[in-house]
């Protein structure tokens, strides 16, 4: 108890000489006899009996029931919607609710005296058994979405189920679809599973049930989803194993009661305690229903898509063909050829045959330069030639130095270093 913080008070015991009956543990009332926990009775019912029903009287009648566990969610369910509701209306404080709404609540509230009645057993597992599996359900309605966990153990043959906890919440009151309410309720699940398998402290195989085919495929299917299905399929897969989620059939599916308006006498008959009956036979007869195909209705939560085709247009400079050669000198020996070949198919001019001369060397190094020169010619046209003192414009519109420069300084980053195929030469 130290070790958690708690201060020990005082005992409590189940032995038949103590008078009391019940004791208050951690808030629950427990029953020393029947070893069971229930919420206890709140003190200012009597209060509020026969007085207005304003939205201050239901804040107060909601927080009154402290039920850390749970197992009340389904009969609490209505004050809280009758709470939204007058949120809704814009109804204050000490407004009297509207006689609607304050009908729905006199009749709950005559049966509020069944909360005592509304228990759960404080021993999970028997004494002896041979394997225990956790099975938590899921569902949602326009109201609300819950999520249930329930504790089969098997022993010998027998059987037994407990509902462990549970949890709910009401709906946003901005308007939502049911498959994502459905798959708010599966995001509680998973959560709610991540605290039981923290406190059994055991490992244990976990079954996961939903009777929305919508969520079974947004969980199971990796498509692209929106930001809203996206993020909580993608917090499911994290905490849970998708090969756990099954579906089962909406009639047969328990935390559907913890989505809809029920008194303390309907909670108290219901089987919200012992969970569904097929639970108690052999899981060959367990429900089962594959996911074979993404039903339509998944598929207005795809994220669109947009695919853009961009042309691109590679330009093909001199330079790029400079790769070809693997010398200089071969470079301008071709350049030479090309240059006679031109000259050659001219009408009137005189026919060059024999080897390259100088003269022919020197005019293709010139056409090579202007060339590469050309390549960048924003350099002229920024400063022009004109404006720079050691530069001059010779024959042939090729950029030549008036004087020796030094020191020679071309850094990595230079165009003529880093881009021109030329100077790797």
């Amino acid at each position: 108890m130290k070790e958690g913080a708690f201060e020990l008070r005082c005992w409590a015991s189940n032995d038949s000489k103590e008078d009391q009956d019940k004791q208050m543990v951690l808030g629950l009332s427990w029953d020393v006899i029947s070893d069971e926990l229930s919420c206890k009775l709140p003190s200012n019912i009597d209060c509020t009996q026969g007085k207005p029903v304003t939205k201050r009287v239901l804040l107060s009648v909601i927080n009154s029931v402290y039920d850390p566990i749970g197992f009340t969610a389904p009969a609490l369910l209505l004050p809280k919607l009758l709470m939204q509701e007058a949120w809704r209306g814009k109804i204050g404080w000490d407004e009297v609710l509207p006689v609607e709404l304050e009908h729905k609540y006199r009749l709950w509230e005559r049966t509020m005296h069944f909360m005592s009645k509304c228990a759960i057993s404080r021993r999970l597992f028997a004494e002896n058994y041979d394997d225990f599996t956790v099975h938590i359900f899921t569902d949602a309605s326009a109201y609300a979405y819950a999520a249930c966990a329930f504790l089969r153990c098997e022993f010998k043959g027998q059987v037994t189920v407990k509902l462990m906890a549970a949890k709910a919440r009401l709906a946003p009151m901005k308007k939502s679809t049911i498959p994502r309410l459905e798959l708010l309720g599966a995001t509680l699940g998973a959560r709610l599973a991540e605290t039981v398998d923290s406190i059994l402290r055991t490992t244990s195989k976990t079954y996961f049930w939903c009777d929305s085919m919508v969520v079974l495929s947004w969980i199971k299917k990796k498509e692209p989803w929106n930001t809203f299905v996206g993020n909580r399929v993608k917090e499911i897969r994290d905490l849970t194993n998708i090969d756990d989620w099954r579906h089962v059939p909406g009639e047969v599916n328990p935390a559907d009661l913890a989505t809809r308006c029920c008194d303390w006498s309907d909670l108290l008959q219901s089987k919200w305690w012992e969970g569904p009956g097929w639970l108690y036979n052999d899981e060959e007869s367990w429900p089962c229903s594959e996911v074979s195909e993404t039903p339509d209705e998944a598929f207005l939560e795809r994220r669109k898509t947009v695919v853009t085709n961009v042309a691109t247009e590679n330009e093909v400079r001199f330079g790029d063909r400079f790769l070809y050669f693997s010398s200089y000198r071969k470079i301008l020996r071709m350049t030479a050829y090309v240059l006679r070949f031109c000259n050659n198919i001219k009408r009137n001019s005189p026919k060059l045959v024999n080897s390259l001369s100088c003269e022919e060397i020197q005019k293709a190094e010139e056409t090579l330069i202007k060339i590469m020169q050309s390549e960048w010619p924003s350099e002229i046209r920024k400063d022009g030639v004109e404006r720079v003192a050691k530069l001059r414009l010779a024959s042939g519109e090729i950029i030549r130095p008036l004087q020796r420069i030094y020191p020679l300084e071309l850094s990595a980053s230079d165009h003529l270093i880093e881009d021109h195929h030329g100077t790797d030469i």
